[in-house]
């Protein structure tokens, strides 16, 4: 059965798109994707690097005025 609606589907004639389909598709959609990634940069990848910025300045503050490096995880030193 799979097999025969496969032939069917395969002698189907396939219309063409309509040609102004495409300017109408990107007209409705890149407004919404320039949004989208818009908000996923504000929202995730900012706070992400702002967190691990300031991780940084922390350890080079502690560092300037302690004089010793804190190694956070597993001592390699050992």
């Amino acid at each position: 059965m799979a097999s025969d609606l496969l032939q069917t589907l395969a002698n189907d004639d396939v219309p063409k798109r309509p040609v102004e389909m495409s300017l109408q598709v990107h007209q409705r959609l890149n407004p919404l994707l320039v949004t989208l990634h818009l908000a996923e940069f504000v929202l995730q990848t900012l706070p992400y690097a702002f967190f691990h910025f300031l991780r940084a300045l922390r350890g080079a503050c502690l560092f300037s005025l302690t004089g010793e490096f804190r190694n956070e995880g597993e001592d390699h030193a050992e």
